[in-house]
């Protein structure tokens, strides 16, 4: 029974990644990465530092924010993206 659930689960993820696979390596990196990931990490840093901590807009603070966050993305969507070619299987292009 929990084999046909495991099953099911892998069938729409393996779905779901062929269509984030067929935009191309490229658009999920950036897009996902950088962007989205990036996007939203340095907005809550930002909301974090003002709001809970209680201090001024720091300007050093939000532009090694601006440069830190999207290349974090950047970092993790590759990485993301070699874990889901091995788990599917398809062979890595070099």
């Amino acid at each position: 029974m929990f084999d046909r659930i495991a099953s099911a689960i892998h069938d729409r993820q393996l779905g779901r990644w062929e269509k984030k696979r067929a935009r191309g390596k490229q658009s999920f990196v950036w897009y996902r990465g950088a962007l989205r990931w990036g996007g939203i990490m340095f907005v809550l840093t930002t909301i974090t530092n003002v709001l809970v901590r209680h201090r001024e807009l720091d300007w050093m603070l939000v532009v090694s924010a601006l440069i830190a966050c999207p290349l974090a993305g950047y970092l993790w969507a590759r990485c993301i993206w070699f874990v889901n070619e091995h788990r599917f299987g398809y062979k890595a292009k070099q």
